[in-house]
């Protein structure tokens, strides 16, 4: 079984996607992980980057100024489509990749991605979360992971759908508003629905 996990940013997809993936047994990938390998240097991220837009983003190592890089994408929209559309078939192709391992594997497949709706990609899986936590939050978050101010944090928020129309196109919710414990018993809950499913492999560590 695919499933993706999505949310806003802030919402806290990684720590739904990694405890739903420990609980049973998935094949774990970020779509964000993907991206950023894919420009390390010489990778075909960074062949494609380099060659539309020159040395505009890069450091003198020749490596991605990422925090240049990351205003310009929340802050120029021309900037952001053009990086998708170098960026995202590449993503997409890796994930396809990950997709036939997991069948390889018999296991299921718990993929993070953050722009799942953004980009029509829920077609590709059977089964999509969305992570959803308040607004307050979520900037927080935001704020402290990225060492950002409130504004920046606010700007890169409000640059993806909105997270109370993402919760209305999910299959599930998940609250991580509150205690990690709650959220984790949710994912538990969660589990439990998924094994109604007739192609979830639902294989544990266990077993």
């Amino acid at each position: 079984m695919k499933i993706a996990v999505t949310g806003g940013m802030g919402s806290g997809k990684s720590v739904v996607g990694k405890a739903l993936a420990d609980m049973i047994g998935a094949v774990s990938v970020s779509a964000d992980t993907l991206c950023r390998e894919l420009l390390i240097v010489g990778n075909p991220g960074w062949l494609r980057m380099q060659k539309s837009f020159g040395s505009a983003f890069f450091l003198e190592d020749r490596q991605v100024n990422r925090p240049v890089l990351r205003k310009a994408v929340f802050s120029d929209p021309v900037v952001r489509e053009k990086l998708d559309a170098l960026l995202h078939p590449l993503v997409r192709q890796e994930l396809f990749a990950l997709f036939r391992v997991a069948e390889q594997k018999g296991v299921d497949l718990v993929a993070e991605v953050p722009l799942l709706f953004e980009k029509g990609w829920q077609v590709d899986f059977d089964y999509t979360i969305v992570v959803f936590s308040a607004a307050d939050i979520c900037i927080e978050r935001v704020m402290a992971r990225d060492l950002v101010s409130r504004d920046d944090a606010q700007e890169s928020i409000s640059s993806q759908v909105p997270l109370a129309d993402k919760v209305n196109l999910g299959d599930a919710v998940i609250d991580n508003s509150g205690p990690l414990s709650v959220t984790l018993e949710q994912v538990k809950q969660l589990v439990g629905k998924l094994a109604g499913e007739s192609n979830f492999k639902g294989k544990t560590k266990e077993e």
